[in-house]
């Protein structure tokens, strides 16, 4: 993990999140709305599945996520949606974003 990088949280995102109806997905990744429980803030909850082997061409790997991580941590413009938190479980990495 490089510097300034947000740590992938190693709770429940659903501890912290009420997660809502699916707004879209894609090949390795399923978008759903979700309210903040601690303060009812609405926001996007990107599900991405991890890969689960070096062989396996199923999911993506936890270096791309990072990337995308800290690439959104690092960019703040009106056309791309903020990154509020990320979460990470056995199977997925969970990216709270801007809805």
């Amino acid at each position: 993990m490089t510097a300034g990088m947000a740590l992938f949280k190693q709770q429940t995102v659903e501890d912290f999140y009420d997660i809502g109806e699916e707004l879209g997905s894609g090949q390795f990744a399923i978008v759903k709305r979700c309210w903040e429980k601690s303060t009812g803030l609405e926001f996007a909850a990107k599900f991405i599945k991890k890969r689960q082997s070096r062989s396996s061409r199923r999911g993506v790997r936890r270096e791309e996520i990072e990337r995308e991580v800290n690439i959104l941590q690092q960019t703040q413009h009106a056309n791309i949606v903020t990154f509020h938190d990320v979460y990470e479980n056995l199977t997925d990495v969970v990216l709270v974003l801007e809805l």
